[in-house]
């Protein structure tokens, strides 16, 4: 029996344009940049690049993030259909929610995507490796599948920032060298407690519909008032400790200074939050993609940096993991641009969750 198409889309029901949908691909530059992001960081300690270890993490990034959408499609859909605004970057890719695919298709995604996992994380070189390996992809599974649904008991947020800036980083830096560094343990700190404060905003974004199913997040928990001074009470904290970090010597002055424009995206997210850009449509929109975009920029920006400081202290740069650190910012920066512009353009934002962020929690 053929699903009807649904209303406000010209994708077919079954096809593969509905499944690359369903698939939300646009989020793999995220473990693109925390990629070179953690290869940056050890190529900076070691001055040694070695490519097959780079693509083995990033197919493994790729295959663990896109699972992960797979999964959360699936054991999200009653959240999700509950949830009847939601954003561009919020709420699923609405491919089940519109019966354009049936919720069999995602968890068979999820369940190919688990074992090319495995079969990876089977082929990497240590015991380190394969047990950081085997606790990321299982963090990721549980984030909304049984028993543990760690996005229904408040620990999604937490848990996110684990799985993808915490240990997505530290595994390429191992895979590359074995070596951690004072400067990677920060730079990985920095953009794993981001993640934390950015998915406090995708879940506020969600909050009603997530509310209507039992689906208890941090951001529930928190509420919106408390949650928006929790966020800029953290944003504030993480980029002082920038500053501290840098005039202690222990970040040199091309990384402080690539990490710190980030706190602009921020101020213009709290901004938003504090003048109820939540409860319009397309402001709504604009919160949940800046606070998302803070992320990948400031991993692109600190991955350039360590270049410029192994520059400027005359180390060598292996030629290969230029050619690939400049070809990964090329292909992000591409993807920004044309995002941006498309927006600017007046492309339908599409429809957006209302949240009222003055109530009091």
């Amino acid at each position: 029996m053929s699903v009807p198409q649904a209303a406000g889309t010209a994708l077919r029901p079954g096809s593969l344009a509905a499944f690359v949908k369903l698939a939300r691909v646009k989020f793999l530059f995220q473990s693109m940049m925390v990629t070179g992001f953690g290869v940056g960081l050890s190529v900076h300690l070691t001055g040694s690049f070695f490519v097959q270890w780079y693509v083995l993490t990033l197919a493994f990034a790729w295959s663990t993030h896109l699972m992960t959408h797979f999964c959360n499609e699936y054991f999200d859909l009653e959240a999700d259909r509950a949830n009847t605004r939601p954003t561009a970057w919020t709420g699923g890719s609405r491919v089940l929610v519109d019966g354009l695919l049936t919720p069999a298709t995602s968890i068979g995604a999820a369940f190919v995507l688990l074992f090319a996992a495995m079969a990876l994380t089977a082929v990497m070189p240590s015991p380190t490796a394969r047990l950081l390996a085997c606790a990321l992809t299982a963090l990721a599974w549980f984030y909304t599948a049984p028993p543990l649904r760690l996005n229904y008991r408040a620990w999604g947020e937490v848990t996110c920032a684990t799985v993808l800036y915490g240990m997505g980083p530290l595994l390429a830096a191992h895979l590359q060298a074995a070596q951690w560094s004072p400067l990677l343990l920060w730079s990985t700190a920095l953009v794993a407690a981001l993640q934390v404060l950015r998915c406090l905003i995708m879940n506020l974004a969600d909050i009603e519909g997530d509310t209507l199913v039992g689906k208890r997040t941090l951001a529930g928990v928190l509420g919106p008032s408390r949650l928006v001074r929790v966020y800029a009470a953290g944003q504030t904290g993480l980029y002082l400790g920038v500053v501290l970090l840098a005039a202690a010597g222990v970040l040199p002055p091309p990384v402080a200074m690539a990490q710190l424009p980030g706190a602009l995206v921020a101020l213009l997210v709290v901004r938003g939050l504090r003048g109820g850009a939540m409860d319009d449509p397309a402001r709504c929109d604009d919160i949940t993609f800046w606070s998302s975009m803070q992320l990948p920029i400031t991993t692109c920006s600190t991955m350039l940096a360590l270049l410029v400081d192994m520059l400027h202290k005359g180390r060598s740069i292996p030629a290969l993991w230029l050619a690939v650190a400049t070809a990964t910012t090329a292909l992000f920066v591409l993807w920004l641009y044309r995002t941006i512009a498309s927006r600017r353009r007046g492309t339908p934002p599409g429809p957006t969750a209302s949240v009222r962020v003055r109530q009091t929690s």
